[in-house]
């Protein structure tokens, strides 16, 4: 395999200052999941962000969006009454309603089918698998105070740094993840959100994992499982990850301004298995040409 190397900047404040004053990217804003895909592989960043690429949707996707809708409906009146809605009725509105709006959504969005991994039934059945052992372990355990609620930085970068938390409750923001793949940590990217959605509301921020096999059997990691998947950074770290970000402005600029929207980006020459592997962007990838 083949992979272009860049040479590693050193980061100065100056530089910093100087290319995110100067903002070149063509955006109104920037997203927790775009700093996250900017730090990970600028290349993907690019196909999506600067030449407007939507990638064809997979099922993961799919029953992620369906899990969330699910959730968010439970949460929402949940708000108010203080109580779940019985499972049987969220589960027979996951079937005729939630799945079926998500899997015409991600078609809508992107004007191209659904990748299916398995047939499109095993997906739907996996996402209600994990909608139900969320709602029976978890959700009765949770008091929110606001769901599906945008928040707004300043992280001293050009634009502003906007995001959407899932749950805000008194004590915590909590942020839902969806998988076939148990994570035993935070991924980078998420400590990318933490930062945000902490820095937005003043509270910790929580990872709830929720993931099914292909052979249905779930599993769900939250902070009582793994004290990890709790973030609540100290005021330096909360400093650094500042600097981080504005060091990710000034680096997607430094691009923009030497590579423009017409010369691929590079990939830093790494190689993300488990992103690479969900990367609608892989077949045509410098890195992988071989």
């Amino acid at each position: 395999m083949s992979s272009p190397l860049i040479p590693q900047l050193a980061p100065t404040p100056a530089m910093v200052d100087v290319v995110t004053e100067r903002f070149t990217v063509p955006v109104d804003h920037v997203s927790p999941s775009s700093l996250g895909m900017l730090s990970r592989c600028a290349f993907q960043y690019w196909r999506r962000y600067i030449l407007g690429e939507k990638e064809r949707p997979g099922e993961a996707l799919v029953v992620g969006s369906a899990m969330h809708a699910g959730l968010e409906r439970n949460f929402t009146q949940k708000v108010e009454t203080h109580v779940d809605l019985p499972m049987v009725e969220l589960l027979d509105w996951y079937d005729d309603e939630g799945w079926p709006w998500s899997v015409n959504d991600e078609q809508e969005k992107t004007g191209q089918e659904i990748l299916w991994k398995d047939a499109p039934d095993s997906a739907r059945g996996r996402g209600r698998t994990m909608l139900s052992a969320y709602h029976h372990n978890v959700a009765p355990r949770i008091q929110p105070i606001g769901v599906e609620g945008m928040v707004e930085v300043d992280f001293g970068l050009a634009v502003p740094v906007i995001g959407r938390y899932d749950i805000l409750r008194e004590s915590s923001v909590i942020d839902l993840k969806t998988g076939q793949r148990a994570q035993k940590k935070p991924k980078e990217s998420w400590r990318i959100q933490a930062a945000i959605y902490g820095e937005a509301t003043g509270r910790p921020v929580e990872f709830h994992q929720i993931t099914a096999t292909d052979k249905g059997t779930p599993s769900i990691t939250t902070p009582l499982e793994n004290e990890s998947m709790l973030s609540q950074p100290t005021m330096r770290e909360r400093e650094h990850m500042r600097i981080s970000l504005r060091w990710l402005s000034a680096m997607a600029c430094f691009y923009m301004e030497k590579l423009g929207p017409d010369e691929d980006w590079p990939t830093h020459g790494r190689f993300h298995d488990w992103a690479c592997n969900w990367c609608g962007y892989r077949y045509n990838c410098p890195a992988w040409e071989e």
